[in-house]
């Protein structure tokens, strides 16, 4: 409910319709219509539901103002509820708030009145009369023949047999209470203190009024008075009153009852008005947490629909359209409800025209179950069941409650599918990127080293034996360098896609430091005759570290690579190690290149970083240190890069676990 209208802006003409409980209010909401597009402008139904309609009507008239406001919104209007004192003081809030749009409020008239009618007249006259003071136009419209005649159900609504033998009960323990007093007190006390039994008979009516609302209180107070008079009023046993001041006390004694009563029944009435906005809080609050904290549409689902049936005390269901069949809605959850012929009609008519259906809605073909659309900005996502359960009364509150509790899941599913969308979108635009990237490697990065390794055996074959010594070693330097940094390549395009899948298997175990160094300088040797390599600072006694042995020489490998790839030639590259007590083991590589530009440092292991234009002409795919970061933070520890103060790059590679060779204690 209180829906907006998106046809016309909100400083647009408004025509405000005043519904009340009439076989002819319709009337009301096809002449607002009609005078809104007359002046192209919006129109609203306003109910105003005070204490006397909600506490002493029952649920027909409820359920039949709740269809009222929910056929204004699907004729294009717009609905609103307010709770007032009086209808007075109802309508004088929406004229209140929004005076400077209103230009038309349309009244209905009984054309019959009976006295009842007559005094509900007199309140809408005095409605017109505040609508002319603030020069608001007001059109009456005749509203012929009777109000609705509440059937005997709703005249007993209140005046249900429990609650009666609830009354009568209350008064019956008050009594048994009095008749204690009058045996246990001596006659002469008993009739000084005769003014408590009134007292005890008033805590009833209280009580009465306070659990079950002013009708049983009244009813408790009718019991108590006629209590008192018979049995505890002399002389006893005899229902007259003897003299002016019993006929005073008995007075003044009913009419606090009745007081009391009614009193206690408003307070009753507000608390419940209260628990229904905290009951209105809690249910948002409820779809507000489902929202942030649901993985998946399926779960959200169950979440709500298990919180709020509890919430709710009514059966809730949410129904989705298959991914396959748009057009079809079905059970998301709980899943295959049992539905009736009349249910699926009304199901499919929500979903096919978007509008309201079941109980207390103009399109109700019987069933039991009220269908409201979920809507989202995107459209209509599915629709929200609820099947209240026996006697309980949906009204204007419930109708505003359930709209947002759609609206409000409808906006939930959309949130939830638009991530997944975006999260499926990242990864194919990862995807294509790998893709682009591997193809750019076998384009350019593979080709190049392989047209080079095929010129120079070409070139062996065919003039071998013309050239000198000296050139053939070149030729053979040239395959095997360029062979060395083919395999760099698609080493680390294949360990970037093993990392990613989550496929290898990490073997770590203690391995010899000065053995793992050697190892792989050995074998970037052709990589490395261009610098000078420089291993200093090593222990006084070797080390043993806790690592994947192959996987973590890949790592200094592509270290040291990189460096070669990246500062001039016959500068040095520098390699130090060591071993801190409670901190772990620690190797340095540094170069003496340009360094890293500042601004990019942080983003050096992203995969496919270029930092600089030029880096773009140096063969590579941009993977090597996006694969040491995986590597290394696979095994406990990390690989970090910073600028040295006296120039070039300086990467530091830790483990956390080491221990001097020969001994089996961890030095951690």
């Amino acid at each position: 409910m209180d829906t907006e209208s998106h046809a016309f802006p909100t400083t647009a003409p408004l025509v405000v319709a005043c519904i009340k409980d009439h076989p002819k209010a319709m009337t009301l909401l096809r002449i607002a219509r009609i005078r809104a597009q007359a002046l192209h402008g919006r129109w609203r139904a306003v109910f105003v539901e005070t204490p006397l309609h909600s506490g002493l009507v029952g649920s027909g008239p409820q359920e039949r103002m709740l269809r009222l406001l929910t056929l204004a919104e699907q004729m294009g209007g717009e609905s609103t509820h307010i709770e007032a004192v009086t209808i007075e003081k109802g309508i004088a809030q929406v004229l209140e708030a929004e005076k400077e749009q209103i230009a038309l409020l349309v009244i209905g008239n009984n054309t019959e009145r009976s006295r009842w009618n007559k005094w509900r007249a007199s309140a809408w006259e005095r409605v017109a009369r505040l609508a002319r003071g603030q020069h608001i136009t007001v059109e009456i419209v005749p509203l012929s023949g009777q109000s609705y005649r509440r059937n005997w159900r709703e005249k007993l609504y209140w005046l249900h047999p429990l609650y009666m033998f609830y009354a009568l009960i209350a008064v019956g323990i008050a009594h048994i209470c009095a008749l204690l007093l009058q045996k246990f007190l001596p006659p002469a006390l008993f009739r000084i203190n005769n003014q408590n039994i009134g007292l005890l008979f008033m805590i009833a009516c209280a009580f009465v009024a306070s659990r079950w609302g002013l009708l049983p209180g009244l009813i408790a107070s009718a019991a108590s008075f006629l209590s008192i008079n018979y049995f505890f009023t002399a002389p006893y046993y005899l229902s007259n009153l003897n003299s002016v001041t019993d006929i005073l006390n008995m007075t003044i004694f009913l009419s606090a009852a009745l007081f009391i009563s009614l009193f206690t029944s408003q307070s009753h009435g507000y608390a419940e008005k209260a628990a229904k906005r905290e009951l209105s809080t809690q249910a948002l609050f409820t779809l507000y947490r489902s929202a942030s904290i649901a993985s998946s549409r399926q779960e959200a689902l169950e979440t709500l629909q298990q919180q709020l049936t509890r919430m709710l005390q009514m059966e809730v269901a949410f129904f989705l359209p298959p991914a396959l069949n748009p057009d079809r809605i079905e059970s998301a959850f709980p899943v295959n409800i049992p539905l009736s012929k009349t249910d699926r009609e009304a199901l499919d008519l929500c979903w096919k025209e978007t509008k309201t259906t079941g109980i207390a809605s103009p399109s109700n073909p019987g069933t039991q179950w009220r269908f409201e659309p979920m809507l989202a900005p995107g459209g209509e996502v599915g629709v929200l069941g609820i099947r209240p359960k026996t006697r309980m009364q949906l009204d204007a509150w419930y109708g505003r409650l359930l709209t947002a509790i759609a609206d409000q899941t409808a906006s939930i599913i959309e949130h939830i599918e638009l991530e997944r969308s975006m999260e499926t979108t990242r990864m194919r635009e990862e995807r294509e990127k790998l893709r682009s990237m591997l193809l750019s490697s076998i384009s350019h990065d593979l080709k190049t080293p392989l047209a080079s390794i095929a010129g120079a055996l070409s070139i062996y074959r065919g003039q071998g034996k013309r050239l000198t010594l000296e050139k053939q070693e070149a030729l053979i330097d040239t395959a095997l360098q360029e062979t060395e940094r083919l395999d760099s390549f698609i080493t680390n395009i294949l360990d970037m896609t093993r990392l990613e899948s989550g496929k290898i298997e990490f073997r770590q175990d203690w391995y010899n430091v000065n053995n793992f160094i050697r190892e792989v300088t050995t074998r970037l040797e052709q990589r490395l005759n261009h610098h000078s390599l420089i291993v200093s600072n090593q222990p006084a006694k070797a080390l043993e570290v806790y690592m994947d042995l192959m996987m973590t020489e890949q790592v200094l490998q592509n270290i040291l690579d990189n460096a070669c790839k990246y500062t001039p030639p016959h500068t040095p590259i520098e390699i130090q190690w060591t071993g801190e007590k409670d901190k772990g083991f620690f190797c340095t590589v540094r170069d003496h290149g340009h360094g890293v530009p500042v601004e990019k440092i942080d983003h050096i292991f992203d995969k496919y970083a270029r930092l600089q234009m030029k880096d773009s002409q140096i063969a590579g795919t941009g993977l090597g240190l996006a694969i040491c970061k995986a590597i290394m933070e696979a095994q406990g520890g990390y690989v970090k890069a910073a600028n040295h103060p006296e120039g070039g790059a300086i990467f530091t590679l830790y483990l956390p676990k080491w221990r001097k060779a020969r001994n089996t204690k961890y030095v951690a």
